[in-house]
């Protein structure tokens, strides 16, 4: 029970994602850079194509596409980023002194009003020796869970250092 809880807490801790980046990347401007982009105040849906790179502080992201949607506040409600010649990437600083938490899988998607994230496809997080790999990742922030479903094409692994 107490190594289940362990676990859990390691999670809670590497796999946050955009959702505890440090404060003061909230406070950035964000910067899109792709070799293509359709920004639609309309519709609400943006789409970058062709190595985009979005950087926020200490907060990066690069994949080769990505889409977002907002809702009618103009609010992203969700960002998919697709990953299909590298994996897409996504990193950040969570704290000042410690390693940065790195995530990439072929699809990465972010909610943002619902603080969940899921990891689609050849999925990894690290941050510094600690490292998780898997099918498909889903995190939910509020309610602080996380969620491996079964794979036809492996197992969950994780590389835990209680040391650290």
């Amino acid at each position: 029970m107490f190594l289940r809880h362990k676990f859990l807490f390691l999670f809670l801790l590497i796999f946050t994602l955009p959702l505890h980046a440090l404060e003061t990347d909230r406070k950035e401007k964000v910067n899109i850079i792709a070799d293509s982009g359709v920004y639609n105040f309309k519709t609400g849906v943006d789409v970058y194509e062709g190595h985009v790179r979005i950087d926020q502080g200490t907060t990066h992201l690069t994949a080769d596409k990505l889409i977002t949607k907002k809702n009618k506040q103009h609010k992203i409600q969700e960002a998919i980023a697709y990953g299909n010649e590298e994996l897409a990437h996504y990193w950040t600083l969570q704290n000042v002194g410690e390693p940065e938490m790195h995530a990439q899988a072929k699809v990465i998607k972010f909610y943002p009003l619902e603080l969940n994230v899921s990891l689609e496809g050849d999925a990894y997080v690290t941050q510094g020796e600690n490292k998780f790999h898997g099918e498909l990742i889903h995190y939910n922030n509020k309610n602080q869970t996380i969620t491996l479903p079964a794979s036809s094409k492996g197992i969950a692994t994780l590389v835990y250092n209680p040391e650290k």
